[in-house]
């Protein structure tokens, strides 16, 4: 199978390291691009109008979406789990078996400056029908990660 390349974004947050952590952990959905497919098409889609999106924090939890009535839908789950500075879990691309694996690194580079890294990667593992995600999943980490880090500019310490 040839390799493909990961999908690699990084970025710098005027905020401590742990801020910056649990905001991206805590306040997923106030940032994560829900509320849209051209955002969420390219993060694996759920239909628009759905609710929050979760992590729960411990190795084995579950990142899921909430939607209308109380469903849940799970997205993956937590492979690793070192706050405040590294975590990673799995990612459904498409309903199904098949996942890719996201690796977030927050690096502290000073009291109130985190660097904050993520790498996408295992597009290789997948079918060729999901591959066509691969493009979609790279604009929408750039879509959500400048969301994320608009957070810190409208809530500013």
């Amino acid at each position: 199978m040839k390799p493909v390349e990961p999908i690699r974004q990084a970025l710098m947050i005027e905020a401590s390291q742990e801020r910056t952590f649990h905001t991206f952990v805590r306040r997923l959905s106030a940032w994560w691009p829900i509320e849209g497919r051209a955002a969420m098409g390219g993060m694996g889609g759920m239909t628009r109008g759905t609710g929050d999106v979760r992590v729960e924090e411990w190795v084995g939890g579950r990142v899921y979406q909430g939607g209308r009535g109380g469903a849940e839908r799970e997205r993956g789950r937590v492979t690793s789990w070192n706050p405040p500075s590294s975590f990673a879990f799995t990612w459904e691309v498409a309903p199904g078996t098949e996942v890719t694996e996201v690796h977030l690194r927050f690096q502290r580079l000073g009291p109130a400056l985190t660097r904050v890294v993520m790498v996408h990667h295992g597009w290789e593992y997948l079918s060729t029908a999901l591959l066509d995600r691969y493009t979609g999943h790279t604009g929408g980490w750039l879509a959500a990660l400048r969301r994320f880090a608009a957070m810190f500019e409208i809530e500013p310490r």
